[in-house]
């Protein structure tokens, strides 16, 4: 009678994987699962922070984006989108530790470990003090505005050159103590044109991030 039992569950047992394989008896669908939740490999600045936000406000709900720079190895695309962003945001609420970084991985989501403030005791009375107003000019306007300044040419004159970006406030300056390119400005967008090799030729191009007007430019040689 065991033996009988234990022949019946076996019979069971691979009649039900029999089941589940494909092409034996009913086919399931096996689906694996995203973690990127739908989100797209490429986006712009806004759209990086928009997708990071949910994890700033969890680490406080009292923040605000303070810096924003693209982290692709093969700069950003003609639409102003990068696979790879790197959004620093700021709270005025733990003494310590009141620097987050988040990541936008090609659709992942990847929260740092909060750091402390750059500029340590001042930087953190600057920041609180001088809180920025939400930036407006998103990256793929200020792709264009570097190409009708100085960008379009210097891609041709370098084929292999690449383009990254990097958006920072006026409190992200001063809390470091580093000079504006331009001072008056709240936002201003740093455009880097460079081929990917060391002690290459750079052309920096500046743009309002608060309403998109060329500022400046400089072409920075490499050390002879």
């Amino acid at each position: 009678m065991k033996a009988f039992a234990a022949l019946s569950l076996c019979v069971l047992i691979v009649a039900l994987a029999a089941l589940a394989l494909p092409g034996c008896g009913k086919e399931v669908e096996v689906t694996q699962a995203d973690d990127t939740g739908g989100r797209p490999e490429a986006v712009s600045a806004y759209e990086a922070v928009r997708f990071t936000r949910p994890a700033a406000d969890r680490w406080q709900d009292q923040n605000w984006m303070i810096q924003v720079r693209d982290g692709d190895a093969e700069g950003i695309g003609r639409d102003g989108k990068g696979k790879i962003w790197e959004v620093y945001y700021f709270s005025p609420t733990p003494e310590e530790h009141g620097q987050f970084l988040v990541i936008y991985n090609r659709g992942r989501i990847w929260p740092g470990v909060p750091t402390r403030n750059k500029g340590a005791e001042k930087g953190r009375e600057i920041y609180s003090k001088n809180k920025p107003p939400d930036f407006r000019v998103d990256s793929s306007e200020v792709y264009t505005v570097g190409l009708r300044n100085g960008g379009s040419e210097f891609l041709e004159a370098h084929p292999d050159a690449q383009v990254n970006v990097t958006l920072r406030c006026s409190a992200d300056y001063e809390a470091i103590g580093e000079k504006m390119p331009a001072p008056k400005y709240k936002w201003i967008w740093d455009v880097n044109y460079r081929e990917p090799k060391i002690a290459s030729e750079i052309l920096r191009v500046y743009v309002d991030g608060m309403n998109g007007d060329f500022i400046s430019k400089e072409i920075q040689k490499p050390p002879s």
